[in-house]
């Protein structure tokens, strides 16, 4: 009897699932064509979580500006919304960097020199010019990390990490459509 209701509470158990090989209906499904860079080939765990980071990190203190300076409800809107997301695949990279088979060193929490020097343009920006600099900074750095995610997705070599970056793919992919939607034509090309 206990073996038979030891075998169905396990029956009832979910099952763990450990972090798989990033199939491609799980990474999007953006073309290089359809975001404008190609992939990053090859890269080591540690060099993609210092792009991936640094990128989120841009987003993130970018975004928290946007939210409070844009002059447009629908630019603030989307900032908001890069903004949680940005912090949720930031959180997801940090937590993926320590598993029991290998340790990688946390990135800094500071801003590269070029994504801290796009900051400070953005936040000199005049009014009038303000949401379509964040529209335009954001979308570049948003195909940067995709470039990132896209590649480690496709070759990277930590299953973890992997995971990280396939999940964070679609959600670029979504960003990109919908800020390149709010960009004024011009400047959308």
């Amino acid at each position: 009897m206990k073996t038979a209701i030891v075998a169905a509470l396990l029956t009832l158990a979910p099952i763990p699932v450990l972090a798989q090989a990033v199939s491609p209906a799980t990474s999007g499904t953006m073309t290089s064509a359809d975001v404008g860079v190609s992939p990053i080939a090859s890269q080591s765990g540690p060099n993609y979580v210092l792009a991936a980071a640094d990128a989120n990190l841009y987003q993130i203190k970018a975004a928290q500006l946007a939210a409070t300076r844009a002059q447009r409800d629908d630019v603030k809107a989307y900032a908001k919304r890069v903004l949680a997301e940005t912090q949720s695949s930031h959180q997801a990279l940090l937590a993926a960097l320590k598993n029991d088979q290998r340790t990688i060193k946390a990135p800094p929490s500071s801003l590269s020199a070029n994504r801290a020097a796009l900051l400070k343009l953005l936040q000199k920006a005049p009014k009038s010019a303000f949401d379509n600099l964040y529209l335009t900074q954001s979308a570049q750095v948003q195909q940067a990390a995709w470039a990132v995610h896209k590649g480690y997705a496709q070759d990277g070599t930590d299953p973890a990490l992997q995971q990280v970056a396939g999940t964070a793919v679609p959600v670029l992919e979504n960003e990109l459509t919908t800020g390149k939607s709010l960009t004024p034509s011009g400047l959308a090309g």
